[in-house]
């Protein structure tokens, strides 16, 4: 997903996305100065007393004054502001600052509040797709079969999820099967036998050398192949949200007992593929289960799903697993569940001040978003910006969007390099 973002004059501006872009900072209006106005700009040179706003900013030489309305200290030629100052575009004096001659003041220029370059992250999400390799993925599924089916659904050269995020995703890949369990063989049989490609951005051809055509193999240990995945994420330091995305298409059996021949075995495979999901996230990675087909029993699938989102996995019914039965139910699952995992939190390169969250304005494809709206925005601190509910939804749709945020001058308090 891309963000463009069109740089407003005398705004804060910020972009973000799953990536992190640079804008411009310049603040605008100084609502909530203490000055009083100096009467001559405003007797003869300007007009003032319109009621004024961040919303409503004032025209040329004018700036939002304490009881919002438009008033001015100064003009550029006057003298009022004294030794050590001077008067900026907006009309206010400040110290040194000012407009330089031959500087034009209608050009967009910081009015002597806060000129700063920000940066505005927004965490990349890292993913490892999980993908069971067992001999049933050889099965019809839609006009091929299933393992073929479903790699095209993730590195189709132009329309595979991993083809056209791998800039934005870290992904990683992990083919999951055994040959039969652990097994008394001299040397000792591996399992799970995980072939791996480590999460990395741009990771599209990495992952197309190991995950090729027709590669299918024998068994399905899926929990201890959720745990292998984990240690995975584990080793992964780079901030942002982490989840597993397991695609399977059967029940699930375990290294020490490859074929359940009885109930016992079945519930004893599903309770660690469950248990090791739970794990998962107390280590705060998600899991989302896909099945391809319909042979994995939708009590399971429910279980490790809920698991996957940290909710009671005998409790709560809702089905929270992606059933997909052909091609197009496989492409839709795997575009809701990337979108999921992207991030609708935003880190700012600077501090909001305690007492002043509400007085900035969030602007989304031209809508103002409101302060604290189950569907607006919030600051979960000074530094950290969420966008909830609607907001969030439309922002991980596909697609470009503009993201503006901006806070009066005073409120913002950028982070200085050192």
């Amino acid at each position: 997903m891309n963000f463009r973002f069109r740089r407003p004059s005398n705004q804060v501006l910020f972009g973000a996305a799953a990536l992190s872009l640079l804008g411009n900072f310049v603040v605008a209006g100084c609502n909530g100065s203490n000055r009083e106005s100096k009467v001559s700009p405003c007797e003869s040179t300007l007009t003032c007393g319109a009621s004024c706003s961040p919303l409503a900013p004032c025209g040329s030489g004018l700036y939002c004054g304490p009881k919002d309305v438009c008033t001015a200290d100064c003009t550029p030629s006057d003298g009022n502001c004294g030794n050590g100052q001077s008067c900026s575009p907006n009309g206010q004096c400040m110290p040194g600052g000012g407009i330089e001659p031959g500087i034009d003041p209608s050009e967009d220029k910081p009015d002597g509040c806060v000129k700063d370059e920000v940066k505005v992250t927004s965490p990349i999400p890292t993913i490892v797709m999980l993908i069971d390799q067992s001999g049933s993925m050889d099965q019809k599924f839609g006009t091929g079969n299933r393992w073929n089916v479903l790699r095209d659904a993730l590195i189709d050269k132009n329309t595979g999820i991993i083809s056209m995020l791998e800039s934005k995703v870290r992904f990683g890949l992990s083919l999951y099967t055994s040959q039969n369990g652990f097994g008394p063989d001299t040397p000792p049989k591996v399992c799970p036998i995980i072939t791996s490609v480590p999460p990395a951005l741009n990771n599209y051809a990495a992952i197309v050398a190991k995950y090729l055509p027709d590669d299918w193999k024998e068994d399905t240990p899926t929990g201890e192949s959720i745990e292998a995945a984990v240690k995975i994420l584990d080793g992964v330091n780079e901030p942002g949200p982490k989840a597993i995305v397991l695609a399977t298409d059967g029940e699930p059996d375990t290294c020490s007992d490859p074929d359940p021949g009885d109930q016992k075995g079945h519930d004893a495979a599903r309770a660690l593929s469950v248990s090791n999901v739970q794990t998962a996230f107390s280590k705060q990675i998600k899991t989302y289960v896909i099945s391809v087909g319909n042979e994995v029993g939708q009590d399971h699938l429910r279980a490790v799903a809920n698991a996957g989102q940290g909710l009671a996995v005998d409790v709560d019914m809702t089905n929270r697993y992606y059933l997909a039965n052909d091609q197009a139910e496989l492409a839709a699952a795997f575009d809701s569940i990337v979108a999921g995992v992207r991030s609708c939190i935003f880190t700012l390169n600077g501090t909001v001040a305690a007492d002043r969250f509400d007085t900035g304005n969030v602007i989304l494809d031209g809508k103002y978003l409101v302060y604290m709206d189950k569907d607006g925005w919030r600051l979960n601190s000074p530094s950290e910006l969420e966008l909830q509910g609607a907001a969030c939804a439309t922002l991980k749709k596909a697609g470009d969007h503009d993201l503006k945020i901006d806070f009066p001058c005073g409120d913002f308090i950028p982070t200085i390099p050192k």
